[in-house]
């Protein structure tokens, strides 16, 4: 049950979700429902829109993580750090090649 306070009514996640899902019920008005509970126009908005974020976070990151995600993940990683030693070991070789070519041309 909501708890009076000095700042006014306070409602409990589940109870914000029921108001949110009732206002957006077919020939329901927002007013009414936010009147009938006693809710500011601006908390309910703000309700909404946090719970459209969370929404929206919620399903582009679910719980659990999607098995085809994570294995394309980790077969990119996998590829980057091929790719990595690959790059590292060219690396090298030009190193060295530079380095007898500045030797070669010394000797001259």
């Amino acid at each position: 049950m909501p708890e009076k306070g000095a700042k006014g009514r306070r409602f409990t996640g589940e109870e914000k979700l029921a108001i949110i899902d009732e206002a957006r019920q077919p020939n329901t008005t927002v007013a009414e429902v936010l009147r009938r509970h006693q809710v500011d126009g601006a908390a309910f908005y703000q309700w909404e829109k946090r719970a459209k974020a969370a929404m929206r976070e919620a399903l582009d990151n679910p719980a659990g993580g999607n098995p085809k995600t994570d294995v394309r993940d980790r077969a990119m990683e996998r590829e980057i750090e091929r790719l990595k030693a690959e790059l590292d070991r060219k690396s090298r070789i030009i190193a060295e090649v530079v380095e007898e070519n500045l030797a070669l041309k010394k000797g001259l």
